[in-house]
């Protein structure tokens, strides 16, 4: 399954590096595409992982915070 989230604090080439690192870290994600501008991953992962596991791991890697797009 593929997810969107958006990620806030990101600002440079190096913290999309450090978010798909600490992404990728997590058990179950499988691919991670990040981008800068407008901040934000594409997360493709075995099984629904929990917004509060990505949360925890990214705190690990820096002041970033996720939060899963809503479909409007």
């Amino acid at each position: 399954m593929t997810r969107a989230y958006e990620i806030e604090g990101m600002s440079c080439g190096g913290c999309v590096n450090n978010v798909k690192r600490a992404l990728l870290q997590v058990p179950d994600v499988t691919e991670v595409t990040v981008q800068l501008n407008p901040q934000g991953a594409v997360i493709t992962m075995n099984k629904s992982i929990g917004i509060e596991v990505l949360q925890a791991e990214l705190n690990k890697a820096g002041h970033y915070t996720i939060r899963e797009l809503v479909s409007k």
